[in-house]
């Protein structure tokens, strides 16, 4: 019986300490999230929100490849949400390059802002998403292939 007690408690002791690993390093990657002034998606490199409006925290990050699509996205919380908005879309446009795919309403809250622009990668298109509400937003960058006409 002593033995099979022993064995649970290290089996249990090794499965929170492999949570707690996994945890401070899930940890620190959205904490570095919050601070880096690019998003990168293979050779294409788009200036972050953290570049154009200032540190915010981050509170998701993710990354996926499917059916030839990159995706990478992160989620912020912000106090100043329609000012970030502004200030980052009027950059996307005026200076990143990008071109509304859809009217937009910064006014709307919640509400959905998608940009597009050629990627380095020819035939290749990349997709901004910012979906965002009254807490925070969310900005999805989405790289395949694909090309940008203007009506």
């Amino acid at each position: 019986m002593k033995k099979v007690l022993k064995t649970a408690i290290i089996v249990i002791v090794s499965i929170v300490a492999v949570c707690l690993i996994v945890g401070l390093i899930a940890n620190f990657a959205v904490g570095k999230a919050g601070k880096d002034t690019e998003y990168k998606l293979g050779d294409d490199v788009v200036s972050s929100v953290t570049a154009i409006v200032g540190e915010r925290k981050a509170v998701s990050v993710g990354k996926s490849i499917e059916n030839g699509v990159s995706e990478k996205h992160v989620e912020y919380t912000s106090d100043t949400v329609q000012e970030d908005m502004i200030a980052y879309t009027q950059y996307l446009r005026n200076e990143g390059g990008f071109t509304l795919t859809e009217d937009m309403d910064l006014s709307k809250v919640p509400a959905v802002v998608q940009m597009a622009k050629a990627s380095v990668d020819e035939g290749k298109i990349l997709v901004m998403t910012i979906e965002y509400n009254l807490n925070g937003y969310t900005v999805t960058l989405q790289k395949g292939v694909g090309t940008l006409t203007e009506k």
